[in-house]
């Protein structure tokens, strides 16, 4: 349901309980060449450490409960779960000042792992299993993580069906250099900070992601990648350091996000400096 008028959330708190306060603090993003991505998916804290394990080249599913990514609460019984409110903090002391950054909330649906970045033959990937949440693809979109540091800038090729059941295919760069963790897609060609992208740019006309078919790369880059398949739901942005930055939705956004069932969450950062640093969160969830 839809959620357009801010009572509705004040009546969720107020006069049901129906929400789910949760604290988050990611104490070990790796350090970053400026301006390139972080998953703190691969990091300590809470929510727990997760290494996208999971079967080589085969679409493994994510389905968040506990400590499994960002924990929402639970769900009743005819009524949607909402992100009513986020706030996010950089705690890093004056000198280790890595703001501003900008935060992005994922659901992580489920992860490719293991592509061999040495491997020049199409690598075709097992689909298997498939989405379990947004099942018709809109909105989703691919997240290449390092597992293995990759040694050399290499063109990668990504062909994958969209969520108008049609083949698409897309070339960009995978950017060398790179600490397990770290997601860094060159926009374009080029190979500098200022041309990553937090999510591996679509062909034209493309909606969303259903599945990845195959990959190929055009040189040896090193190491490994894992492919991961997300749906956005917020960004917040970070100005400076010990500054907390809070967004409401049904004020400053119209709409909450909705949180699916089985929803796994957790956050992609682009860092503005080097340092490793930290982000504490807090997120307030209702069900109306």
């Amino acid at each position: 349901m839809s959620i357009k008028a801010f009572s509705k959330i004040g009546q969720a708190i107020a006069d049901s309980g129906s929400y789910h306060y949760q604290y988050v603090f990611k104490t070990t993003p790796v350090p970053s060449t400026a301006g390139f991505f972080v998953d703190l998916n691969q990091t300590s804290g809470t929510p727990k450490y997760n290494a996208f394990a999971g079967t080589q080249q085969a679409f493994n599913v994510l389905e968040g409960s506990g400590n499994g990514g960002v924990y929402v609460g639970p769900f009743e019984t005819n009524k949607t779960k909402h992100l009513a409110r986020w706030q996010a903090l950089n705690p890093n002391t004056a000198a280790n000042t890595i703001s501003p950054d900008q935060v992005h909330l994922l659901d992580y649906l489920g992860f490719y792992p293991l592509i061999d970045c040495d491997d020049l033959d199409p690598q075709v990937l097992d689909n298997t299993s498939s989405l379990t949440r947004y099942t018709d693809g809109i909105g989703v979109r691919i997240v290449a993580i390092v597992q293995a540091p990759i040694t050399t800038t290499a063109s990668l090729t990504i062909n994958y069906t969209d969520s108008n059941d049609v083949s698409r295919s897309s070339t960009r760069n995978i950017i060398a250099g790179l600490s397990i963790g770290v997601s860094a897609t060159g926009a374009g060609t080029a190979s500098a900070a200022g041309s990553a992208t937090p999510f591996w740019p679509l062909t034209d006309g493309s909606f969303g992601v259903k599945r990845i078919d195959s990959v190929q790369f055009a040189a040896s880059a090193g190491g490994f990648i894992c492919l991961a398949l997300v749906k956005p739901l917020a960004t917040i942005s970070l100005i400076e350091a010990r500054a907390p930055v809070e967004k409401t939705f049904g004020v400053n956004d119209l709409t909450p996000p909705e949180i699916k069932q089985g929803a796994y969450l957790n956050f992609l950062i682009q860092r503005s400096g080097t340092s490793a640093g930290a982000l504490r969160s807090e997120l307030l969830f209702i069900n109306t």
